[in-house]
């Protein structure tokens, strides 16, 4: 029987999910009316000749709409990912990492289902329960290393996957080769499959190397990583991402991507082949500058008077102790947006509630203007 017009309708429970965290911090900063300093992560930066020809021919080609990606540009990733990388097979082009997160987790999840996420985390919660799965949160250690046993301890009948950030957002802590042959071997022990959001995997600091769980596939083939071109490669505008993952994997994939956006924009991926495959001097000259300001931060920090915060071996962010500005976090938040300052809730990440998120991939005048407004909320506090 049809309903009446004046038959009520609410939205499903499982459908109310929270906002982003970072878009609520956002938010948040906007309320204020204080000019805030522009921190960012991701380089921006004004897009190279070679790319801005590649978009204007993509403007003139027909949209093949191939639902996997433009051939050209899967190639081109596999081979930026190294030898035996089936571009064909294993990849699959979405609107950048937490699209390519979503679809992995509603194909490999089913209700019920538990997945092993080490915190502090990235915002993975409302997608991990978007797939119907529940997230099984593992405190890391003090240093914000994963704790392997703590992690193991996790594992119950119900675990079907564990989920890293590789390097991790939001504290930096850049997992080593010993760590992620440790976290694959657990996963093999449990018939886990392990997935991997590597958008930062550019971004090593000290000499140390990012070693992607895909170099263990030998010992454990239940692998996924996301990424995000948004990172190194500057286009964060253009929302494009890539999933690499087994074929039957990548298969159900694109089932799913099929129904719910046919494909991903030709002229946005026309743009990532040519950054891609083109020079990247205009790229290399912003990484090589992003351990300087690590440094900067970090020594800023410390010289205000908070603690000094555990320094990042990748990324573009870190976790700050801000419990002298405020007994809690709404305390912090408003003394840290009054001097400016836009920064996430620790509790949003699964940290503690003194510690914020800060970013520090903007310029460095401005990273000395974050330095300095961390002082001037510390005197006023």
């Amino acid at each position: 029987m049809p309903r009446s017009s004046s038959t009520s309708w609410t939205l499903p429970a499982s459908r109310d999910v929270p906002a982003l965290g970072a878009l609520s911090a956002r938010d948040r900063a906007r309320r204020t009316g204080v000019r805030m300093l522009p921190l960012v992560g991701a380089p921006v930066l004004p897009m190279p000749e070679h790319v801005r020809e590649a978009v204007r021919l993509a403007m003139d080609k027909p949209d093949p709409r191939d639902s996997r990606g433009l051939p050209e540009l899967r190639s081109a990733i596999a081979a930026e990912l190294g030898p035996g990388i089936d571009p064909e097979r294993r990849l699959l082009v979405t609107h950048g990492a937490q699209h390519g997160l979503s679809l992995v987790l509603r194909t490999v999840l089913e209700p019920g289902d538990e997945v092993i996420v080490p915190t502090p985390a990235y915002f993975f919660d409302g997608a991990i329960r978007e797939s119907g799965a529940v997230p099984a949160y593992v405190p890391s250690r003090e240093d914000w290393t994963f704790d392997l046993d703590r992690m193991a301890a996790a594992v119950t009948p119900r675990s079907r996957a564990i989920l890293l950030c590789n390097p991790v957002n939001p504290t930096g802590y850049l997992p080593d080769a010993a760590t992620i042959a440790a976290v694959v071997g657990l996963a093999a022990r449990h018939g886990l499959v392990v997935i991997s959001d590597d958008s930062w995997r550019h971004f090593a600091y000290d000499r140390n190397e990012h070693h992607p769980i895909e170099g263990a596939a030998g010992e454990w083939p239940h692998l996924i990583t996301v990424t995000s071109l948004s990172k190194y490669y500057a286009l964060t505008t253009w929302r494009i991402g890539y999933v690499l993952a087994p074929p039957e994997i990548v298969d159900a994939m694109e089932r799913r991507l099929q129904w719910e956006a046919v494909c991903c924009g030709a002229v946005a991926q026309h743009a990532a082949a040519a950054a891609l495959t083109g020079p990247r001097e205009w790229l290399d000259r912003e990484l090589v500058t992003y351990q300087r300001k690590r440094d900067l931060v970090c020594e800023g920090i410390a010289a205000s008077g908070l603690p000094a915060p555990v320094r990042p071996g990748g990324g573009a962010f870190l976790l700050a102790d801000c419990g002298r500005l405020g007994a809690i976090p709404e305390d912090i938040d408003r003394a840290l947006l009054r001097n400016g300052v836009t920064a996430i809730r620790g509790a949003d990440l699964h940290a503690p509630d003194t510690h914020v998120r800060l970013t520090f991939g903007a310029p460095e005048p401005v990273l000395e203007e974050l330095v300095s407004a961390l002082k001037r909320a510390l005197l006023e506090s």
